[in-house]
């Protein structure tokens, strides 16, 4: 059946594909990511918040210096708050030059929220105290923290922020303000409380997305295999109804070539061997190409169910026959029929059985054991070859995939297809001892309602 995919997509896809990957390589820890939630956080906004919050500060500094200014020409004041206002904004300017070296970046983050702190602080000491308009500098540093810091962050804000204003009234002396300072305390504290929860779950979010982009970009991955696989397969579509039509052909000619060798064969048992095997085969070619010619016309049987042992049998007689150095051992036996019609559970078997054999070079021992998992009947194949590098198990089953020097790698993603397609699964593995294991699990049929 041919899969027709156009490349204007396949393109596209190729190029989201490559965007996602180099978009993983510049990730530093996924895993560690979504572990360390807040750690993704802090680390995703520290550049581009820190520049908004030095943005803001100034801003608010530029505004404090006016109001020190009008207090200044109104209350006789003095310079002392202008000069306080005007040394903070030479601070923190330093503090964005320190944070551009990224040696020095954590230190002028934490430098400039200690500045901040003490700007307002110190601006509150000399226009009055806790009734100070410039306490209003604390709430707006607790809301930078929750801009710039992970939660830990906004809690020190917090917690420098209170002391300053209990050490701001207790040198001003705490008789007759004790009110105004549980009040601003209060409130404090709860722009603390409210800071910290939003930024925790603007956090928790970041560590969605980071979740969902790490899951969309391997699913984007599988459907870009998927669609290479579907391709490759298509490839060959256009050529396999006039392969099966000549194979068609060829048969004719095998069985009337069959039918001349037969009266010279004599009583000669090795001949006799031969020829029944030679008739084996063109009765599977034969079969192949019927099947092949028929399939999208014909509906697959509902009802598949096939005999492991009659299937296996089979199997082992094309084995026995083309390859008569292989000694095969069978072991266990199923008490059920499998979900999968009998050509194709003898077509799986003998894809598993020729790439043993192949594997050990046509001679050696191979075994086939048989058992039973709940509802699955599991047939394992196993060789004594020179095993399935770990590389190649990652692929084995993809088309096109081969590690034979003649080999097509399409046999084992035929019996991959079949046996998915029939509810099973299928799994190569290393062997123990040596060499490789193939094993098929497939649901055992459900018996007919007639």
């Amino acid at each position: 059946m041919s899969v027709d995919i156009p490349d204007t997509d396949l393109g596209r896809l190729a190029e989201r594909r490559a965007d996602a990957r180099a978009g993983a390589r510049e990730r530093s820890e996924p895993a560690a990511a979504t572990a360390e939630p807040e750690g993704v956080a802090a680390r995703a906004v520290r550049g581009p918040n820190f520049d908004r919050v030095l943005f803001v500060r100034h801003l608010a500094i530029f505004v404090g210096a006016v109001v020190a200014y009008y207090q200044h020409a109104r209350h006789g004041i003095g310079w002392a708050a202008f000069g306080i206002v005007t040394a903070s904004a030479a601070l923190n300017f330093a503090c964005s030059f320190l944070h551009r070296r990224p040696r020095f970046a954590p230190l002028a983050e934490v430098a400039s929220s200690v500045i901040g702190v003490g700007c307002w602080t110190a601006l509150a000491a000399v226009t009055g105290g806790v009734p100070s308009p410039f306490i209003a500098g604390l709430w707006l540093e607790i809301v930078l923290a929750a801009m710039l810091f992970a939660l830990a962050g906004i809690v020190s804000v917090t917690l420098w922020s209170v002391a300053a204003l209990w050490g701001l009234q207790i040198v001003h002396g705490l008789e007759g303000a004790m009110a105004t300072l549980l009040l601003q305390t209060a409130f404090l504290i709860g722009m603390g409380s409210f800071a910290y929860a939003a930024a925790r779950n603007a956090l928790r979010t970041e560590a969605d997305l980071v979740r969902e982009r790490d899951a969309l970009d391997v699913r984007l991955r599988s459907l870009a295999d998927e669609l290479e696989q579907q391709r490759n397969v298509g490839r060959l579509g256009g050529n396999v109804a006039r392969l099966a039509h000549g194979l068609k052909n060829a048969v004719h000619s095998l069985r009337g070539f069959a039918a001349l060798i037969e009266p010279t064969v004599g009583e000669r048992r090795d001949a006799q061997a031969a020829l029944a095997g030679l008739r084996v085969a063109i009765d599977d070619l034969e079969s192949l190409a019927r099947m092949t010619l028929e399939e999208g016309s014909a509906p697959r049987p509902a009802d598949s169910r096939a005999a492991v042992g009659v299937a296996l049998e089979r199997a082992l007689r094309e084995m026995r026959v083309a390859h008569a150095d292989v000694e095969w051992t069978i072991e266990g036996d199923a008490d059920a029929p499998v979900a999968l019609a009998p050509a194709d559970l003898c077509e799986v078997l003998v894809i598993l059985m020729r790439n043993a054999v192949e594997a050990m070079g046509g001679q050696g021992r191979a075994a086939v054991k048989i058992g039973r998992e709940g509802d699955q009947i599991c047939v394992a194949v196993r060789d004594q070859g020179a095993g399935i590098a770990p590389v190649a198990l990652e692929r084995i089953f993809e088309p096109g995939f081969t590690t034979k020097p003649q080999g097509s790698g399409y046999g084992l993603f035929l019996a991959r297809r079949l046996v998915t397609e029939a509810g099973g699964r299928i799994a190569a593995r290393a062997a123990q001892g040596g060499g490789a294991e193939i094993e098929i699990a497939l649901p055992v049929a459900l018996r007919s309602s007639r």
